[in-house]
């Protein structure tokens, strides 16, 4: 085995899947099938955008397949996404901001105060001013039924 995580991870999931290796070149978008062996052996790194169609093929998590390539083959762009972004979400806080989306295209909620896209904190590049303190949301609703 490898001490790719990456390729650890990728030959793991078409160990575990029922295709073979055109079917995975195909669905993923490669013109050959034995790129799958490349990449599954650490021999080729995968590239990153075509993480997301080597994931749905397998059946793996896109997002964790994408943060453990990202740790390996740029580990200063993790660095910066995991300080910058928080990332990567727990399955429990992508949840909540899913539910939040959603509430928010619906109209059951409205934001308030300093996450209010014109409040003054705000600059306009898009970044803030200003430190929010914890608890500090500023959210209303018409009720919590969206938290259930």
């Amino acid at each position: 085995m490898t001490y790719s995580p990456t390729a650890n991870m990728l030959a793991k999931a078409i160990e575990q899947s029922e295709l073979n290796q055109r079917e995975i070149a195909d669905r993923a978008g490669f013109k050959k099938a034995n790129i799958i062996s490349m990449l599954k052996s650490g021999e080729t790194k995968v590239p990153l955008e075509r993480i997301p169609a080597l994931a749905h093929a397998l059946g793996m998590d896109e997002r964790e397949f994408l943060m453990v390539a990202i740790e390996e083959y740029h580990p200063g762009v993790h660095e910066v996404l995991v300080d910058v972004l928080g990332l990567p979400l727990s399955d429990a806080e992508l949840g909540i901001v899913t539910m939040f989306r959603m509430a928010s295209m619906r109209g059951e909620i409205e934001v308030a105060g300093p996450f209010q896209s014109n409040h003054p904190a705000w600059t306009a590049d898009g970044g803030c001013s200003q430190v929010v303190p914890s608890g500090a949301l500023g959210l209303r609703g018409r009720g919590a039924h969206f938290f259930a």
